[in-house]
């Protein structure tokens, strides 16, 4: 049985892996779900000398309850492989939620999604919708994976007829990618497969298109948004680029190494071991401080670039990125004051930053001393 999969990543180690199954005739389609949980969503407690956490994971399709799991595992038990399934989903557009709480803090993490139960027709193609495994929002760096099942009717004489593609456009319908899809037969069922290359795409909202062709006709086709973030070099390809992103938190000694390593290799390895370095979960996949640093970039890009001028050399920029957002902002428009100003309050560390657009173009150079917001973010490093 080959069934429509889904991946989805949140911002735990807590996953969601949902596969669709077609209805057939009067009787609904189902939803299967895997659920991952790792150390990172559980509070751990001792109890007779061993580590222990306990769990409930609830699967809710249109804010209806459909089925619940409940459990406890030790530390050494982990990952937690979870397998939810609900039947009998009618056709059509449903909401899917899966909730996951720590019955130790009372914590708990949601996830939901749009799915499409379709209806495998004996005399008509239908298709569930294109799934995109990475999720619709990610980094234009390396490739993309997308996974698109179609149901022939039992009247075809597939597979050797049969073939599908992808088109990658842009907002304006600029084709940027496009190719074939990978096909695997089960029964009535075919599964497409594409790996995309979206590496240097600029960022911005992207649509992948999906066709299947059956005898050069098209019989089905699908559609999914993706938008792409900006892929910030901080691995060394261009190591003027990459100095300048990472200077406000690098060492002298640290971008030394980066001049003086040679080859694109080289210095990928010297900046991974820079990254590591300040990795607060060794162990784990996800490292918590590069991806909060690549999404700061991404707002001082979008909120302080001036001109010719890139976000993170401002003064504004290079502030933003050590101590993150102020917790109040206060801004002196010009025809309230000689020159327009903004200071920025945070609670933690405590400090006061001020900044001064001397010539109106919105251009704010720091006012406060330079080593006076430095020294606060090592006094209070958390990223």
């Amino acid at each position: 049985m080959t069934l429509i999969a889904l991946v989805l990543s949140v911002l735990t180690g807590f996953q969601v892996i949902w596969n669709v199954e077609p209805a057939h005739g009067q009787e609904g389609g189902s939803v299967h779900m895997t659920v991952h949980l790792d150390q990172d969503d559980l509070l751990f407690v001792t109890e007779d000398g061993s580590e222990a956490a306990s769990w409930e994971v609830a699967a809710v399709i249109d804010g209806e309850l459909s089925v619940r799991n409940s459990g406890s595992v030790s530390k050494n038990e982990l990952p937690v492989i979870e397998t939810l399934s609900i039947l009998n989903v009618p056709t059509g557009s449903h909401l899917l939620t899966v909730v996951m709480r720590d019955l130790e803090t009372g914590r708990s993490y949601s996830w939901e999604e749009e799915i499409e139960v379709p209806m495998m027709d004996s005399a008509f193609w239908s298709s569930g919708g294109l799934q995109i495994l990475e999720g619709t929002k990610q980094r234009a760096s390396g490739s993309t994976e997308v996974v698109w099942n179609v149901y022939s009717p039992s009247t075809s004489d597939e597979p050797d007829s049969l073939y599908a593609a992808y088109v990658l456009r842009d907002v304006s319908g600029v084709t940027r990618r496009e190719g074939w899809m990978n096909m695997t037969v089960s029964g009535s069922s075919s599964e497409f497969t594409a790996s995309i290359d979206i590496n240097n795409l600029d960022s911005g909202e992207y649509e992948i298109l999906t066709v299947v062709m059956h005898n050069d006709e098209i019989v089905a086709a699908s559609r999914n948004r993706l938008d792409l973030l900006q892929s910030w070099d901080v691995w060394g390809e261009d190591p003027d680029l990459t100095k300048r992103l990472i200077r406000p938190i690098a060492s002298s000694a640290e971008l030394r190494t980066l001049d003086n390593t040679e080859g694109p290799s080289s210095r990928n390895a010297v900046m991974a071991e820079f990254w590591q370095k300040r990795d607060p979960s060794p162990g784990t996949v996800r490292n918590e401080y590069l991806e909060e640093y690549l999404t700061r970039l991404d707002y001082i890009e979008d909120h302080f670039s001036v001109l010719n001028t890139m976000g993170i050399n401002t003064d504004r920029g290079r502030v933003y990125i050590l101590l993150g957002e102020p917790d109040i902002t206060e801004n002196r428009p010009l025809e309230n004051y000689d020159l327009p100003s903004q200071t920025w309050t945070y609670f933690t560390p405590p400090l006061e930053v001020s900044f001064i657009d001397h010539f109106g173009y919105g251009e704010f150079e720091l006012y406060t001393e330079w080593e006076e917001v430095r020294n606060a973010w090592e006094r209070h490093r958390i990223f």
